[in-house]
């Protein structure tokens, strides 16, 4: 095994360390997925998801090829290791990976014009004393419109910092 140094680019995952700080982004890894989908030119969006939007299983047309939503969703979860403020939307939208029809796409699509307005958001971790961790979690009532069921997210911060989040 050799000694490679101090760890650059992993996967699509900048990281820059110093002794005060890790940063980590993602932003060529996210322009190379918006150009990869045909949305490096598309209008920006100043949210992830519609407000109060109503997805369901059986609403529009299914889609004739369902990989590209596979892949976008795919791409989406792996780009939630440095933007934990798209991790909801997406958790939504995995949902329904086994049959999407066209308003799913149009959501994921949401995410994207999202993800192009806010393609600088990265993660930083400074250095310091204290290190108190805090958690917090919210619910909804059978907010799901197939199943009913609820939704549960939740994320722990130390400092200021997000360190852990789930949606479920």
């Amino acid at each position: 095994m050799k000694e490679l140094g101090q760890l650059k680019n992993f996967l699509g995952l900048d990281v820059d360390r110093t002794s005060e700080r890790i940063f980590m982004c993602q932003q060529k890894y996210a322009k190379d997925l918006l150009e990869r989908f045909g949305m490096l030119e598309c209008k920006s969006n100043s949210t992830p998801m519609e407000p109060n939007v109503k997805i369901c299983t059986h609403k529009g047309k299914d889609l004739e090829d369902a990989t590209m939503y596979r892949q976008l969703v795919g791409s989406l979860i792996y780009l939630t290791l440095t933007r934990p403020d798209i991790s909801y939307a997406v958790g939504v939208m995995s949902r329904y990976m086994k049959n999407p029809n066209k308003p799913h796409l149009e959501a994921v699509r949401q995410i994207l014009r999202y993800v192009k307005s806010t393609i600088d958001y990265s993660l930083l971790y400074r250095k310091g004393e204290d290190c108190k961790l805090v958690g917090y979690c919210d619910a909804d009532y059978a907010e799901d419109h197939d199943t009913r069921r609820s939704t549960t997210g939740s994320n722990g911060n130390s400092r200021e910092y997000m360190v852990d989040t789930i949606d479920e």
